[in-house]
């Protein structure tokens, strides 16, 4: 059978003694296949063959066979060494056995060599099933382990594809747009923010010359020009600013860089924007600076000649003609100042959008002459003449004649400053279509070219040496633009230049069914109110205000009772019992406001009826508003006019009706 075939390999030296052991195996049913080792030539022999067994003569005098075994041993061959001698040497067994003889057997003993064969090839064969059954356990595992292995390189590799298409949606979706250039400049990849930013499609810049230089680098800043298909050419004008990143990779297996574009096209205008907004502040704040100083220096400077003549007019040193030259004087400084304020307000009512007009059928004619008499002393005292050319066709127009007269004084005043001594002011008044046409033409300073465009913006002025040498708030003549559209006209400047005068030019729509009367002009009415009999309660806390309205109203023949609080006030109504109230509304403690509503709450014998006028010198509808609510019958504006306050109080005492004064 097949498990007693045997390869065996003899080191023997007899043949004979091969040819017994070979009889004794074949005896005990072996099937031998053998090799005779009987010289050292023969000792050549591979020991790796695939030998069943080696038998071996200890007396082989061509070969050691201890010698052999260690060779066998050096191979890690698993072949079963059998040692026979025919010598009976305990030493000789003992050496063998150490040395690793698988048995050692006497020359006599060979009849045992059957079954120790058969134990060797047992042992061999059980060791050989050991090792295959190692063999297929590693073999188990390892196969484990790879299709672990397999497993975790699919799971890797199937991550690396989700991790890429993640970072292709990363790419494509991202707002800022990616572009990939080889390192010929050409663009090999493009993401939809790029080619948005580029106004583009992707065939148009997929494989082209990226067109920017590419060099690592963060945050350069290009412009970026929309791409013309019909041309292709950029266009000239860059429409888009982005801030251009660069960093280099690797792109399919080749060196690349990967440039990211961020529109920040939006930024810059921001901060563009941002950068006027904040030079326009600070203009504005340094034109207020200069305005506040020339406001300060505007008010002051009438002061001086106010103040001046009032010192010599109390010295008593003055005779007639100075005295007369002192009141003009002081008239014209204190109209200036009083004109500077009216405009100060104007301009804040029209800044708020809260300018409004009372139009009424306006004399143009009287209008005009009753603001050149507001100049009159003014061009007087430079020896100044005032032409007049009125064409007594033009008829009237629709219009407030107190902002009218605003108008043409601001003009009338510009042209008298700026003329020289000696010189002459023209005013034309005439018809030019269904417009009337006023014209101030001086022979003054002139304006220059260049400034012609501003010359109607607020607090702008021609040149700050004029503005020292004629003073001025720059307000006037944009004050005058407003006005005259508001009465929906128009203006122009004109001058030939510096030292060549100018001319302004106003048109004013006409009514086209003007009535048979117009306003009434109260320049012309001289008749002086009489207040004979009337007896007026005076409230005001300032004592300079108190005694000139005292010493007013007693030279219209009033008997006056001055008060100097509202708490004052009260107690004089019920024991004096005057005629007429009149209060100033500023006042401490107690203002005008409270002291008219405590005096409405009183009965009618105790004065609670009594016609009252305020002094107001806050302007606005809403002042004006809370006058009437608060039970005043009319208000007279500060600085107080004394005609107008006169004649004010004689119809109250005569009238019953309520009555409002401008």
């Amino acid at each position: 059978m097949d498990d007693d075939k045997c390869n065996i390999l003899f080191f023997f030296t007899s043949p004979q003694s091969t040819e017994n052991i070979l009889a004794l195996l074949n005896g005990a049913g072996f099937a031998v296949n053998y090799k005779l080792v009987a010289t050292s030539t023969d000792d050549q022999t591979d020991l790796s063959c695939g030998w069943d067994v080696i038998i071996a003569d200890y007396s082989f005098s061509e070969l050691d066979v201890l010698e052999a075994l260690h060779r066998v041993q050096a191979q890690g061959l698993n072949v079963p060494f059998v040692i026979v001698n025919g010598t009976d040497s305990v030493s000789a067994a003992v050496r063998c056995m150490k040395v690793g003889a698988a048995d050692y057997l006497l020359k006599d003993e060979l009849a045992q060599l059957p079954q120790i064969i058969k134990q060797a090839l047992a042992k061999k064969r059980q060791a050989l099933q050991s090792h295959k059954k190692d063999l297929e356990q590693r073999l188990q595992t390892q196969t484990v382990e790879l299709r672990k292995q397999q497993e975790h390189s699919q799971q890797v590799e199937a991550a690396l594809h989700k991790i890429e298409a993640q970072l292709q949606t990363l790419i494509a979706k991202n707002a800022d747009g990616i572009v990939v250039v080889d390192r010929l400049g050409i663009v090999r990849f493009i993401n939809p923010a790029a080619l948005k930013l580029f106004n583009c499609e992707q065939k148009e810049l997929l494989g082209e010359l990226f067109g920017f230089p590419v060099v690592g680098s963060d945050n350069t800043e290009v412009d970026i020009y929309p791409y013309n298909r019909e041309s292709t050419t950029a266009s000239i004008h860059a429409e888009k600013i982005a801030q251009m990143r660069v960093v280099e990779i690797e792109w399919q297996g080749e060196t690349a860089y990967l440039v990211s574009l961020r529109d920040i096209t939006e930024r810059r205008r921001t901060e563009e924007e941002r950068n006027k907004l904040l030079e326009q502040t600070q203009a504005a704040n340094r034109i207020k600076d200069e305005f506040l100083a020339v406001l300060s220096h505007e008010l002051r400077t009438p002061l001086n000649p106010i103040l001046g003549w009032v010192r010599l007019l109390r010295s008593g040193r003055l005779n007639g003609d100075k005295i007369q030259q002192a009141l003009e004087t002081i008239e014209r400084n204190a109209g200036l100042q009083v004109q500077l304020i009216n405009d100060l307000l104007s301009v804040s009512k029209i800044l708020r959008g809260q300018l409004s007009l009372n139009p009424v059928a306006v004399d143009l004619k009287s209008t005009i002459s009753a603001a050149m008499e507001s100049v009159r002393l003014a061009a007087q005292a430079k020896s100044i003449r005032i032409i007049t050319v009125f064409d007594v066709n033009v008829g009237p127009i629709f219009g407030d004649p107190k902002r009218l007269q605003q108008v043409f004084w601001n003009l009338l005043s510009n042209a008298v400053k700026f003329t020289p001594s000696r010189g002459k002011v023209i005013v034309r008044l005439e018809r030019v279509d269904s417009y009337a046409q006023i014209q101030v033409i001086d022979t003054g300073k002139g304006i220059k070219p260049d400034f012609l465009p501003y010359v109607f913006d607020y607090f702008r002025q021609q040149d700050s040496s004029y503005s020292r040498k004629f003073g001025g708030l720059g307000l006037g003549l944009p004050l005058v633009r407003h006005l005259v559209e508001l009465h929906g006209g128009t203006i122009r400047a004109e001058s030939l230049g510096e030292g060549k005068g100018a001319t302004f030019t106003v048109k004013l729509p006409l009514m086209l069914d003007p009535p048979i009367a117009v306003q009434h002009d109260p320049h012309k009415d001289d008749n002086s109110p009489d207040l004979t009999g009337v007896r007026v309660l005076v409230v005001d806390d300032e004592p300079d205000n108190r005694d000139f309205l005292v010493f007013l109203l007693e030279a219209y023949g009033a008997s006056v009772c001055a008060a100097a609080s509202g708490y004052e006030a009260l107690s004089s109504l019920v024991e004096e019992q005057p005629d007429l109230l009149v209060s100033d509304i500023g006042m401490p403690e107690m203002d005008g406001y409270t002291l008219i509503r405590k005096v409405r709450s009183l009965p009618a014998e105790q004065g609670g009826q009594i016609p009252a006028i305020a002094l107001n010198a806050y302007e606005g509808d809403m002042a004006q508003q809370q006058l009437s609510e608060t039970g005043f019958t009319l208000h007279v504006p500060k600085p107080v006019e004394p005609v107008l306050l006169a004649t004010a109080i004689a119809n109250l005492v005569e009238k019953s009706s309520p009555l409002l004064i401008q």
